[in-house]
């Protein structure tokens, strides 16, 4: 069975990097108990303290689809709004080798 892979980063000042790991932080356990979740793994750059990544791997799409329509995610997403200083990037991968 092919999983979907998905990297997501999300970036901010040094000065709102605490704010910004605290709201990722959060996503990490009501996201592990999502039907469909294989693993949701939160990385910080140690180069840049306000960098996030997110790498993760959902057993299909209409699991991730489910994922990003759920309360802890909406929640996430209006503060990332505000504490953002890039756009979110989301790259969804299928695994070849």
């Amino acid at each position: 069975m092919s999983t979907l892979n998905v990297v997501a980063i999300a970036e901010t000042s040094s000065e709102k990097a605490e704010d910004l790991k605290s709201v990722c932080v959060g996503l990490i356990e009501p996201t592990r108990k999502e039907s469909g979740c294989i693993s949701y793994e939160l990385y910080q750059d140690v180069t840049n303290p306000g960098k996030f990544t997110f790498i993760e791997n959902w057993q299909s799409m209409e699991h991730l689809e489910a994922h990003l329509k759920t309360l802890h995610m909406a929640e996430a997403g209006a503060a990332f709004g505000k504490i953002l200083t890039k756009e979110l990037t989301i790259i969804l991968l299928n695994k070849l080798a």
